[in-house]
């Protein structure tokens, strides 16, 4: 699963992981950076929400995207080559051979 936000909160996990069923509330406390939570029997108990600001989480969509850039630019850059030599190839023939390809590519018929 992606995660779009660039930071993940995980004091709620690690409350849920050390009390379960027996937490009535939870809140975020964003000025100290951590979850509160109270039990059932009135206590309170704090986690942090980060587990290190400096640590970055797998899966975020800057990872992904930088990916999908390289992929995006070799295929452009590809498409260009190929363009090219298609040009060229076509400068370089004569009136004749271009007469005989398009009609070759006329009378093709596909096998399906």
């Amino acid at each position: 699963m992606i995660s779009y936000a660039t930071r993940r909160s995980v004091g709620s996990d690690i409350l849920l992981a050390r009390h379960g069923n027996a937490i009535s509330s939870m809140r975020l406390d964003r000025r100290h950076g951590q979850v509160v939570a109270v039990l059932a029997d009135g206590t309170f108990d704090f986690a942090p929400n980060l587990i290190d600001s400096a640590l970055e989480m797998p899966g975020r969509i800057d990872d992904d995207a930088k990916l999908i850039a390289v992929v995006a630019a070799a295929t452009v850059g590809v498409a260009a080559a190929m363009t090219a030599v298609v040009g060229v190839l076509f400068s370089l023939s004569s009136p004749e051979q271009l007469s005989n390809f398009a009609a070759a590519m006329g009378s093709y018929t596909s096998a399906m």
